[in-house]
């Protein structure tokens, strides 16, 4: 690979949005871009001052427009979300879930989370973020052959493991689970319980995906770049005020000190817009992943994806060979022009899917012609043992 210079490199990020937009189909399920309007909206003047501290309580002087905006996106989440607090000042969910596990466990306490093998990812599975906050981790029960959570097993875990925190939601999810089993038995062994909406937030905000809160989770967690379309950053919302208060407390105690408010106008300015077209907008999505699947398939591309009449999400996946290195993989798809992952294949042990989402390509009104991009990415595979696919 030939290193650019200096120049090069400036060059080459400042024209990046225009070639994601232009010259790449971009499938990865991890990505968007804000609009245009929340773009301009970041503010270098609230980002080159400290604003410790709670809000309208800060170190600093002359902080009040940077806590009235933390007020202001915090209300938007809430209303987005039907929750009874927020938080907006975490820079990633990964950051997010960590400071969730400290405020809301011990060292020592178990979290009952999903594996990798599943979709789990590194801020809540075993061996990742949860192990930074001292917790013994177990793997959730999980249906291989319907590609979701197995809620009866894992609402049996739970009562059985009494563990301290549940922690739902993963970064590989196709079709909404079944949580309200899961939820009412971490409540009844008095376990917090945790939804990462990371990936689906977006359709959370626009009603094509149940929200957690509403089927009694205590706490939501999630990225603002995925599927609610924002610059990269984090919300956490809640149920009871009492955990706000005690995250808060944790938050500007422990684990925040400065970070860069110049983030929020950028925020408000993207929950706005979903609050005002988000439904139209999450229903877009799904219906490209819905139409994406059909497509590829009568390309003769084999589709992890849901069956008729159950919800979509934006994601769906192409199992592929084990002989094909997810790397090369991925880069063969970019030869093609096409931008996308790779996840573990949660129906099948140590098999792995290229993950396909249409979140980016709907947001940047891309999507008219799904056809075409099922042809083109139908045209880099062909058709190998065992359903699954290989590089053409």
């Amino acid at each position: 690979m030939e290193m650019l210079n200096e120049q090069q490199l400036l060059e080459q990020a400042a024209g990046r949005g225009a070639v994601l937009k232009g010259g790449r189909i971009v499938l990865y399920a991890g990505a968007n871009l804000p609009s245009l309007e929340a773009q301009q909206a970041y503010s270098p003047g609230l980002s080159a001052y400290p604003a410790m501290g709670p809000s309208f309580a800060k170190e600093q002087p002359d902080t009040d427009g940077v806590s009235g905006l933390e007020l202001a996106v915090s209300q938007r989440i809430c209303g987005l979300f039907g929750a009874q607090w927020a938080e907006p000042r975490l820079p990633s969910c990964t950051i997010a879930n960590l400071a969730v596990f400290h405020a809301f466990s011990q060292p020592g306490d178990l979290l009952l989370a999903p594996a990798a093998a599943h979709g789990g990812h590194l801020s809540q599975r075993r061996g990742g973020t949860p192990s930074l906050a001292g917790l013994r981790v177990e793997e959730l029960p999980f249906d291989t052959r319907h590609c979701c959570l197995d809620a009866p097993r894992a609402a049996e875990l739970v009562r059985e493991r009494r563990p301290a925190l549940v922690m739902l939601g993963r970064s590989v999810i196709i079709k909404p689970d079944d949580i309200e089993p899961v939820v009412a038995a971490a409540r009844e062994v008095g376990a917090k319980s945790i939804f990462d909406a990371s990936h689906v937030s977006g359709l959370i905000a626009g009603g094509t995906f149940p929200n957690p809160l509403a089927l009694g989770v205590d706490v939501l967690t999630s990225s603002t770049y995925k599927t609610l379309p924002g610059r990269p950053h984090s919300l956490i919302a809640g149920r009871h005020p009492a955990d706000g208060k005690r995250l808060a407390q944790l938050i500007d105690g422990a684990l925040l000190a400065n970070y860069d408010a110049g983030r929020l106008p950028s925020l408000l300015l993207t929950l706005r817009e979903v609050q005002a077209n988000g439904k139209a907008y999450a229903e877009r999505v799904c219906a490209n992943a819905q139409a994406l699947a059909q497509a590829l398939r009568q390309c003769g591309v084999t589709v992890i994806a849901p069956m008729a009449g159950e919800a979509f999400t934006h994601q769906i996946l192409i199992p592929m060979a084990a002989e094909v290195p997810a790397a090369m993989a991925m880069a063969a798809m970019e030869r093609h022009g096409i931008l996308l992952g790779t996840c573990a294949d949660p129906t099948t042990p140590g098999g792995y899917a290229l993950r396909v989402g249409t979140q980016f390509i709907t947001t940047q009104g891309q999507a008219q012609d799904l056809g075409s991009i099922a042809q083109r990415l139908a045209g880099a595979l062909r058709p190998s043992a065992a359903g699954r696919m290989a590089l053409a």
